[in-house]
């Protein structure tokens, strides 16, 4: 009886494993890049790499209604049937953004999980400080908790007007769409 439940766990395990690796994760990047040119964003200019297990598109460039909008150096794919994440690393936003923000992004990482199928959850690291947010699909608002940096609180006096300060110093921003 041990046996067959450790050979269905092992037999289990492996088609998972397969599942994760097999995945046409080409076909859905496409898949996405096709929904976001319907919103007026293309992404060009970029190298594919499937590595098994997650999938990496390196040098891209993003534009929005034909504006060049951001470089972004490496993302990274990870689709797995409960955890799905995108990293996003060493963004450069256009220099059109830079009387709002700081231009340079170390990383970003945007999580969907089936622990939290209702909530897609972010973060962030720049320039511009420490960045956490939470979209929550069913009541499509966004949440954001920004740790503003030196730098933000120095020159971007003007768009942290725009978010609550709290007594601990961070900012939030609430956003319903």
């Amino acid at each position: 009886m041990v046996k067959k439940v450790v050979a269905f766990f092992a037999y289990f395990f492996f088609f998972i494993m397969a599942l994760m690796y097999f995945t046409p994760k080409s076909s859905i990047y496409f898949l996405l890049e096709q929904q976001l040119k319907q919103r007026d964003v293309v992404v060009s200019s970029e190298e594919i790499v499937d590595s098994g297990f997650d999938f990496k598109i390196e040098h891209a460039n993003v534009s929005f209604k034909s504006i060049e909008s951001a470089s972004i150096s490496e993302i990274t794919l990870k689709i797995f049937a409960l955890y799905n994440s995108i990293d996003l690393k060493e963004i450069v936003l256009s220099s059109t953004a830079k009387s709002f923000i700081p231009l340079h992004v170390d990383s970003v990482v945007i999580i969907y999980s089936v622990l939290d199928p209702l909530n897609v959850n972010a973060y962030a690291v720049g320039e511009f400080g420490e960045l956490n947010a939470k979209f929550s699909i069913v009541e499509n608002s966004l949440h954001l908790d920004l740790k503003p940096s030196k730098v933000m609180l120095k020159n971007y006096k003007n768009t942290l007007r725009n978010l609550t300060k709290t007594e601990n110093g961070e900012f939030i921003y609430d956003k319903t769409f």
